[in-house]
């Protein structure tokens, strides 16, 4: 499975736990080639809405920052039970 694909789908398992907003415009970026943009996005208002990622979808957001080589800062907040 391609990046855009993953990442699509993985924004899509977090619509009943974010705004439907959010997930329309992640979606959208990641279907035109902002998958960098989108997974951001999506990371910084997980955190802003106090949405904890289950284990696998960690494993999903680091495989997919690895693969759009973003920094390690990017995701690696989440589901810190100390925030």
């Amino acid at each position: 499975m391609d990046i855009e694909n993953r990442l699509t789908e993985l924004i899509r398992d977090f619509g009943r736990r974010l705004p439907d907003e959010y997930i329309r415009e992640y979606v959208s970026l990641a279907e035109h080639n902002e998958c960098a943009v989108a997974l951001e996005n999506l990371c910084t208002q997980l955190s802003e809405y106090d949405v904890v990622p289950t284990p696998g979808e960690l494993i999903v957001i680091q495989e997919l920052s690895d693969g759009l080589h973003q920094e390690r800062e990017t995701w690696d907040f989440l589901g810190r039970a100390d925030l």
